[in-house]
């Protein structure tokens, strides 16, 4: 069970500190709200269920996973990320998406979570580091393997439902269209920094 709380801990603190995911989330939660920012936490959140069964499969596996594709997928995802916000940006204060656009505008959040996790160098070195000093992969079971995936599940949601709250909070407070705009210019801000930070990472 302590191993369990470590691997938690560690992953709770990687997880919440600043960086381009929690800039994405928090950018997306700015400029549309916290449930915009759900198809964006659910891809992450399957990256790193994929990079922690890659390990647990071996890490061999997660050795092989920066290569060419990976890097086309991140440079995607930073290109996807910037362009969000420079249209955040030029179009603050007014409504974006129309519904008929809704659910493309979800999947592609999804994906771009997913790309921005499987192609960060620093998410594949955490779990190469940090896997094998806190648990036996020799000996992991399928309920050992439940644990860790409910942990990721689990501290990732929080991370996503408390930043995505801060974004709503400061969302509801700033109501007057030139306050709108501010927090849609503020958004772009943060999506682009969030591009340059995936492109560099």
């Amino acid at each position: 069970m302590n191993d369990y709380l470590v691997f938690a801990l560690a992953f709770a603190a990687s997880a919440a500190a600043p960086g381009p995911e929690v800039a994405a989330l928090l950018g997306r939660a700015l400029s549309g709200g916290m449930r915009s920012s759900f198809p964006l936490a659910v891809g992450i959140v399957s990256g790193k269920l994929l990079l922690m069964t890659a390990a647990a499969i071996g890490l061999g596996a997660l050795a092989t996973l920066p290569g060419p594709f990976f890097l086309l997928l991140k440079i995607l995802g930073a290109v996807y990320l910037f362009w969000l916000g420079i249209r955040r940006w030029r179009n603050a204060g007014r409504v974006l998406e129309p519904n008929a656009n809704a659910k493309s505008g979800r999947v592609a959040d999804a994906g771009l979570g997913l790309a921005m996790t499987l192609s960060n160098p620093m998410a594949v070195m955490f779990y190469i580091a940090l896997l094998p000093t806190v648990i036996d992969l020799r000996g992991l079971s399928m309920s050992s393997y439940a644990v860790l995936c409910l942990i990721i599940v689990s501290v990732m949601s929080a991370v996503a439902i408390s930043y995505g709250m801060a974004a709503e909070t400061a969302r509801r407070c700033l109501t007057s269209s030139a306050q709108k705009a501010m927090v849609d210019r503020v958004a772009g801000a943060i999506m682009m920094g969030a591009g340059v930070l995936v492109a560099f990472s």
